[in-house]
């Protein structure tokens, strides 16, 4: 099963890649969204933060626009990762 680390491979800052904080900020606030969204817990919480990844929506482009990704290719990604993690 892939890690969250995989999904966001560039989360914490690698070797060549200036320090950013806002940038870090915002990668950070995908991964605590995508922790939420994998979480097997009830109330729909779960089922809403997937939804945040996988339907589209300005607030979730603009995140990942601050995180410095492309949003289309985060939701592939997550996707991908959502679909392994429920077999």
């Amino acid at each position: 099963m892939a890690s969250l680390t995989s999904v966001f491979p560039k989360a914490v800052n690698v070797l060549g890649e200036r320090l950013n904080p806002e940038r870090s900020l915002w990668r950070n606030v995908l991964i605590v969204a995508l922790e939420d969204a994998v979480k097997t817990q009830g109330y729909g919480t779960c089922e809403r933060a997937q939804a945040y990844f996988l339907e589209p929506n300005r607030d979730f482009a603009l995140v990942c626009q601050y995180a410095g990704f492309d949003h289309e290719y985060v939701r592939m990604k997550v996707k991908k990762y959502i679909k392994e993690k429920k077999k």
